[in-house]
């Protein structure tokens, strides 16, 4: 195990996390952050080795998103079919797909039934022509968004597939020179496609500790397309708490932006919102078939934590990491 930066933040979180490490097992990797103050804590992990982000990837596509709007290259209410000739004319908008209420399913039934021609690696069998075919069957049965708010990994998966359109570029080209680039993150994050000739990404492990395969997203990339390092997660916090230090200063604070999408629930582009005592927390996890990672942060205090491991996704990570949060924010040791 290893500490690195601010002892009271190092401390934080290897209170928090120690239980979920895993000694010669699978690595553990989490970053925080107080107002100016920063660390990390390893276990079995350096500050450069690589995990699967799943879900996490959402925010960077987002992102993507905003960076476009900003820019006046595409509009958050531009119809999808704009883009994607298989949406027709159904009205679902680029937001609804951002804040999940374009009324897209978590995964159409005819991508499902492909997922399971390979369980352990349920993407890879996605092509570009099955989720063609899904849009479009859903795209007639919907109306204009927004619908009710619905989680859906094929949602996000569309929206990158609009933005790679709209851009003229693959969308891992896109993200890479709109997201990952201005904010110095392209060494620390990159693409599932990118090779790694350093050998820093680490393999998942089931919780029994058995290693397992990587997962691969090549129709749907931005719901899940991604590996970080803590390092690079840390500096992803860095720029969406202080934005006005980055290139993408106008972008993230859109990305920040609340949308009312049910009655007692905001979200912002990619990032879901938990009301707290203390205000707003922005906040997301992801879970891949032997990854688990958790990133939140409160724009008000200037607090945040980013939580990597190697182990399929237990919500045990979730709560650790809301746990150091809440302690971050307070900016002191409880009792």
């Amino acid at each position: 195990m290893c500490d690195l930066g601010d002892a009271w933040v190092r401390t934080v979180l290897r209170d928090a996390f120690s239980g979920l490490a895993g000694e010669d097992r699978w690595e553990l990797a989490a970053a925080g952050v107080a107002g100016e103050r920063a660390g990390a804590w390893l276990a079995g992990a350096s500050l450069g080795s690589s995990f699967q982000i799943g879900s996490v990837t959402k925010t960077f596509t987002a992102l993507a998103l905003a960076t476009m709007v900003v820019e006046g290259r595409v509009a958050l209410e531009d119809p999808v079919g704009r883009y994607l000739p298989a949406a027709g004319a159904s009205g679902i908008r680029l937001v609804d797909l951002a804040t999940h209420t374009s009324g897209y399913p978590r995964i159409p039934r005819g991508v499902q039934a492909r997922m399971l021609l390979r369980l352990r690696d349920p993407y890879a069998l996605v092509r570009d022509r099955h989720v063609d075919r899904a849009v479009r069957r859903l795209s007639t049965g919907l109306g204009p968004g927004p619908h009710g708010f619905q989680y859906s990994n094929f949602g996000y998966g569309v929206l990158s597939r609009a933005l790679a359109s709209a851009a003229g570029k693959p969308f891992g080209e896109l993200l890479r020179d709109e997201v990952l680039q201005p904010l110095g993150l392209a060494e620390e994050v990159t693409l599932e496609s990118d090779p790694d000739p350093r050998r820093r990404r680490v393999f998942g492990h089931s919780t029994g500790g058995e290693e397992l395969e990587h997962w691969h997203n090549p129709a749907l990339p931005g719901a899940s397309f991604l590996f970080a390092s803590v390092e690079g997660m840390g500096r992803y916090l860095a720029a969406n708490l202080r934005p006005a230090s980055t290139k993408l200063r106008a972008a993230l604070e859109l990305a920040h932006q609340p949308f009312q999408v049910e009655p007692d629930m905001q979200v912002g582009l990619g990032w879901l919102v938990r009301s707290t005592e203390g205000g707003p927390v922005y906040w997301h996890n992801g879970g891949t078939s032997g990854f688990g990672a958790f990133i939140a942060f409160d724009l008000a205090r200037q607090a945040g934590v980013a939580v990597l491991m190697s182990r399929r996704h237990l919500l045990d990570l979730d709560e650790a990491a809301m746990s150091a949060l809440s302690v971050l924010r307070q900016g002191r040791l409880p009792g």
